[in-house]
C-alpha cells in the first residue's frame, strides 16, 4: 500500500509535469483531490486512495524542442566567461532559450543535447544512459591502462563508476560509461600518466552523433525521445563488447 506523497512529487513521478509546473498549478487552482481544488503547496495525495482530476488549460500543451548538437571545440555548453562562446550563440534564434542537458568541456566535442522539456531533461540525466566517447591520447594506452580505468579510479575523493574500454589504436579507444563528472575521461587518463588529445562524444543513450557536422543540429525523432524517457527501453540489446579489444 503506497504511502502518502506529496502531489508536486506524485505528478513529476507520472510525468505529466515536473515539481514546479505542479506549483503552478496548485497556486493556480487547477488541481483536485477527491472533487476539492487544492492550492497549499504542502498538499499530500494517497495514490491508492484519492481521487485526483486536473483541470485542462484552455491553451493549448505547450509543445517543447529537443535537438541534439554537435558542440566543436572551443565552445562553452553555458555561462560563458567574456570572449567565449557558447552552443546557443551557434543555435537559430528559435532555440535560444533551449538548455544543455549536462555539458562538454570547452576542449571537447561531440554529441550534447539540448531541450525546454524540464522533465525530458530529468529522465535524461538519469544513470541507465550510457554515454560513449572517442578518445585520443597522447602516448601508447595498453590493456593494463584500459583494466585499471574499467575498474575505476579516484578523483574528487571518490572512486568512478566501472566502465568499458575498447582499443581502437595504440594511442586511440572508446570507453562507455554511466556517469559524468566534471572533466572525468581527461582527470582519468592524467592518473596514468597520459593527457588527452581529442575527446569526442559519439553517442548518448541510444541517440548516436552520427555524421552530425560540428555546429550542425538536428531534431530528435520521437523513438529517440521516448528512448530518454524509458530508460530499460533507452538500453535495451545494448551490449558492452570485450574489455581492451583490438579492431
Amino acid at each position: 500500500m503506497a504511502s502518502p506523497i506529496r502531489i508536486q512529487k506524485y505528478l513529476s513521478e507520472l510525468d505529466l509535469c515536473s515539481r514546479r509546473e505542479a506549483e503552478r498549478w496548485l497556486v493556480a487552482g487547477r488541481i483536485r483531490i477527491n472533487g476539492k481544488v487544492v492550492t497549499e503547496l504542502g498538499t499530500m495525495i494517497d495514490p491508492d486512495r484519492d481521487q485526483l482530476s486536473i483541470e485542462t488549460p484552455e491553451k493549448a500543451t505547450p509543445s517543447y524542442k529537443y535537438i541534439a548538437f554537435h558542440k566543436p571545440v572551443g565552445i562553452v555548453s553555458n555561462l560563458p566567461a567574456k570572449g567565449e562562446r557558447e552552443i546557443r550563440n551557434l543555435l537559430p534564434k528559435e532555440y535560444s532559450k533551449l538548455h544543455t542537458i549536462g555539458r562538454l568541456d570547452k576542449d571537447s566535442e561531440g554529441l550534447i543535447l539540448l531541450t525546454d522539456d524540464g522533465v525530458f531533461a530529468k529522465h535524461a540525466l538519469a544513470a541507465q544512459h550510457e554515454r560513449e566517447y572517442v578518445v585520443t591520447v597522447s602516448g601508447e594506452f595498453t590493456g593494463g591502462m584500459a583494466e585499471r580505468i574499467e575498474e575505476g579510479v579516484t578523483i574528487f575523493g571518490k572512486k568512478t563508476k566501472r566502465s568499458a574500454i575498447e582499443i581502437l589504436e595504440s594511442n586511440r579507444f572508446i570507453i562507455r560509461m554511466n556517469e559524468g563528472k566534471n572533466r572525468q575521461i581527461r582527470r582519468m587518463i592524467t592518473k596514468l600518466g597520459l593527457a588527452v588529445i581529442r575527446l569526442i562524444r559519439v553517442r548518448y543513450g541510444q541517440i548516436p552523433l552520427s555524421h552530425l557536422e560540428p555546429g550542425h543540429y538536428r531534431n530528435l525523432a520521437q523513438y529517440e525521445i521516448d528512448g530518454i524517457r524509458n530508460p530499460e527501453r533507452a538500453n535495451s540489446g545494448a551490449s558492452r563488447r570485450s574489455r581492451y579489444r583490438r579492431k
